[in-house]
């Protein structure tokens, strides 16, 4: 049917690689300075609730 035998594993990966690479490559260099700003701020934020952790080690 679709898959009739696998694709070898290392090179589905490396593919899946390269595609990744790719589309994030071409996805960034679309963002402009307000979608870097909301992507630093969600970094940002997403720092100070892992220093704030769960509270076990207080």
């Amino acid at each position: 049917m679709f898959f009739d035998s696998p694709p070898p594993l290392l090179g589905s990966v490396s593919d899946l690689i390269r595609d990744v690479g790719n589309e994030l490559t071409a996805y960034s260099s679309q963002m402009t300075t307000t979608h870097w700003g909301i992507v630093a701020g969600c970094a940002v934020a997403f720092g100070f609730l892992c220093l704030k952790g769960t509270g076990i080690n207080r």
